[in-house]
């Protein structure tokens, strides 16, 4: 089954080349996209930049809270997965550097009667602030609006 997760992690970790392919495809199945890439070490800009990007590129409209508030979720989720559990709201005291993904649409393209469903992943390196101490991480989540 090729659905939201599937998707949101081949955008994840498509190369810039195979990016606009891959968004042209997703677009056309009836998926909103919106990505962008973080690096910070508070949790609060990364979760603030998803909302942003997501808000920017149409995902969710400014004055629908509901639909916000799920994206806010589901990012707080995903960073949840990409941190290996509980996070806080504050300072990783690691730093990361992330490419983030936010698809709305059908959680599966073969049953579009599932409603509308909103998938958060990240994707990048987290570690400590010395180089050469960094490692992969993932996480994603999905949510029904």
């Amino acid at each position: 089954m090729k659905g939201i997760g599937y998707f949101t992690i081949s955008l994840l970790l498509s190369s810039e080349s195979e990016e606009k392919d891959l968004i042209k495809k997703l677009k056309e199945l009836g998926y909103k996209v919106s990505q962008g890439k973080s690096g910070t070490m508070d949790s609060k800009e990364l979760i603030a930049a998803i909302e942003t990007t997501a808000k920017r590129e149409g995902i969710f409209q400014a004055d629908c809270y509901r639909d916000e508030h799920v994206v806010y979720h589901t990012a707080l989720s995903a960073l949840r997965g990409f941190c290996r559990g509980e996070i806080g709201i504050g300072n990783f005291l690691r730093t990361i550097g992330v490419k983030f993904v936010v698809l709305r649409g059908p959680i599966d393209i073969t049953r579009r009667n599932l409603g509308e469903w909103v998938a958060v992943g990240i994707y990048g390196m987290v570690g400590a602030p010395v180089k050469g101490f960094e490692h992969e991480a993932i996480g994603l989540e999905i949510n029904s609006i």
